[in-house]
């Protein structure tokens, strides 16, 4: 009898809206920190004239750099834990650690565990569609759009985090700059890293060289649209039903007459 009664109240405490949430930061923190980091070490440079200016290289592929590989699994980590928040493990043997030391419960050390490993078999998956065995031209268009996709969803997290977070004036700019970085170094060997259609849209108008210009385009635009709805719909909620979301839309849009009459007189 007593082992019932405390089984059902573990079984309460795991589906508890915070631990759930918890557990999804974890899956989706290790998803995000082993999809970046090892992008950058399995995805080679591309070799095709079909890939957009800036996307290809010339000459035998060398071999990945150890203080590339450092580089980018330490920055990588730094910008998963602060896109999904503060406190995440994204290593069971942190959450170990964390449970022998009486800071976490061991039932919910296990479900975080579950989370971190889901999340490395979901990045695996990933990468694995991206290299698999297609058509070499093709595979390799494919993997310049989901890098872009990747290093945009990363930054743009970053910058909303930064955004929403009472953090001191110089801090903001130090992460997103950062973030940046990240993104240089897991994306300037496969697309030049556009990571912005602006960057991008210059020098192709100043060549005239638009061959699959698209990527710079569509990639960064859906790594946004993800970063936005992660952001707001599961990393860090805003609205409880859609009646909160459709109210704070109309504050946006819908002016009242004095509200009108502001905006009139600014510069």
């Amino acid at each position: 009898m007593f082992v019932l009664r405390y089984l059902h109240l573990v079984l309460s405490d795991i589906i508890t809206p915070s631990c759930l949430h918890r557990f999804l930061l974890e899956f989706l923190g290790s998803t995000l920190f082993l999809s970046v980091s090892l992008s950058a070490v399995v995805m080679q440079p591309s070799h095709s004239s079909h890939l957009p200016a800036g996307v290809h290289q010339s000459g035998p592929v060398s071999p990945v750099c150890p203080l590339h590989v450092v580089l980018v699994f330490g920055v990588s980590v730094a910008m998963a834990a602060i896109c999904v928040g503060g406190g995440a493990h994204l290593n069971p043997a942190i959450t170990l650690a964390m449970a022998l030391t009486s800071r976490l419960r061991l039932w919910r050390a296990v479900l975080y565990v579950i989370g971190q490993l889901l999340g490395g078999v979901a990045s695996a998956a990933l990468l694995l569609g991206l290299t698999g065995d297609v058509t070499r031209a093709l595979n390799q268009l494919h993997q310049a759009f989901a890098v872009e996709t990747l290093v945009t969803l990363q930054v743009v997290l970053v910058v909303m985090v930064t955004t929403d977070a009472p953090l001191p004036d110089v801090v903001p700019p130090l992460l997103v700059g950062l973030a940046i970085s990240l993104g240089h170094l897991v994306a300037v060997s496969v697309t030049g890293c556009g990571m912005n259609p602006a960057r991008s849209f210059g020098p192709a108008v100043i060549t005239l060289n638009f061959n699959n210009h698209w990527v710079f385009w569509v990639g960064p635009s859906l790594g946004a649209c993800l970063a936005a709805f992660l952001n707001d719909l599961l990393l860090r909620p805003r609205w409880h039903r859609p009646g909160d979301w459709w109210v704070e839309l109309k504050q946006l849009y819908v002016l009242t007459e004095k509200q009108q009459q502001v905006a009139s007189h600014l510069p």
